[in-house]
């Protein structure tokens, strides 16, 4: 897409910014044309997480690879600018005095080693989008420009834009919320009796499906806490689940786990949702949790005599359980946390401990 070298004005900028959410360009054309607006311009879009000396910075304009994965790696956490943004008003657009003094700027390691090192610049100037208690969402710019009165027309338009970012963004969000329950199949889910829940940070509950509230109006398999978080009856799916919805968590497969409460057994699977950056960074993680009743199950009892009479190992009857519910080899790869080829070994013992050969003549001993 064809830009004028020239500096972008608010309008052009404004139109970029709708235009991003739509899909009618991208953000990195809108921070392109960000950059323009001051000498020796490098914008950012960037995301800081104030429990977390780790910062995200998905978009970037002007910066070399190299000073971008040092500042990720050392230098954002050393930023004199990022433990005063929370005094900083949302949506007003600040030079980097406002919040820091130069003379305190200059003695930094950050401005010596980085900022002027690194980009060439002096100090920056940028607005702060969106904020909640820990995490803070900002548009900046870095520059070379010393002039307090330039530095100060960059600021207002950048509190000019403010607005505009954060509608943008709020699209953003409600349309990736919206598009993955459709995706989820709700409807089809409430159908066939699935309880569909999606929780966030601090496994608050964000939404659930009709089957999900009858199934907490009971109690079982979760419960509902007074201040709206969910509670699961089992201790390793609620470490699971806390995983998953935790920022800083690593679990990138569905997790899946069978469960009995009040009485009966449940199908728990727990999928961290896919969301773009924005949902992501402003919302946290969002996690689908499906609860399905399990009819398949063996008893404790039946449980208790294979182990005695065939020498099951405790791997081997979870093993013998995921086939009676129903569990293809690779949810119980995911749910047990071991390869693919382990649970093939396990099923195999399994054959010649039982003295069958299939996992239908498998169901029916257990079942017997």
């Amino acid at each position: 897409m064809y830009r004028s070298p020239k500096a972008a004005d608010t309008a052009e900028l404004t139109e970029l910014i709708y235009g991003a959410a739509f899909g009618d360009c991208s953000w990195q054309d809108f921070l392109d044309r960000l950059t323009t607006t001051m000498p020796n311009g490098r914008s950012a879009l960037h995301y800081h997480d104030l429990a977390s000396p780790a910062s995200f910075v998905p978009y970037v304009s002007g910066f070399t690879p190299e000073s971008i994965a040092q500042f990720n790696s050392h230098f954002a956490a050393i930023n004199p600018w990022i433990p005063k943004s929370v005094l900083v008003p949302v949506g007003r657009g600040l030079s980097g005095e406002d919040i820091v003094s130069r003379e305190d700027l200059l003695k930094s390691e950050f401005y010596n080693d980085w900022l002027k090192n690194q980009t060439g610049c002096e100090t920056t100037v940028g607005v702060t989008i969106v904020r909640s208690p820990t995490r803070t969402l900002l548009v900046s710019t870095c520059t070379s420009s010393t002039d307090e009165e330039l530095n100060q027309r960059a600021a207002d338009q950048y509190t000019a834009l403010a607005p505009h970012l954060k509608r943008a963004f709020d699209f953003l969000r409600r349309r990736d919320l919206m598009m993955a329950e459709q995706h989820e199949g709700r409807t089809l889910l409430d159908t066939i009796g699935v309880g569909v829940i999606y929780v966030g940070d601090n496994l608050r509950i964000r939404s659930m499906n009709d089957n999900a509230e009858r199934m907490a109006a009971k109690g079982i398999p979760f419960r509902v806490t007074f201040n709206g978080r969910l509670l699961m009856d089992e201790s390793e799916t609620s470490a699971a689940l806390e995983l998953l919805a935790s920022p800083l968590g690593k679990l990138a497969q569905p997790q899946i786990r069978i469960i009995r409460s009040g009485g009966s057994a449940f199908r728990i699977t727990l999928v961290r949702r896919s969301a773009t950056i924005f949902t992501e960074l402003l919302d946290g993680p969002t996690v689908a949790v499906l609860i399905e009743p399990a009819t398949s199950l063996v008893s404790d009892r039946q449980l208790d005599h294979l182990k005695d009479s065939c020498g099951l190992t405790p791997a081997e009857i979870r093993i013998a359980s995921g086939v009676a519910a129903g569990l293809t080899l690779k949810e119980m790869s995911h749910a047990n946390g071991v390869s693919y080829e382990t649970i093939r070994t396990q099923l195999k013992s399994i054959y010649a401990k039982t003295g069958v050969n299939s996992q239908t003549a498998l169901v029916k001993l257990l079942m017997h």
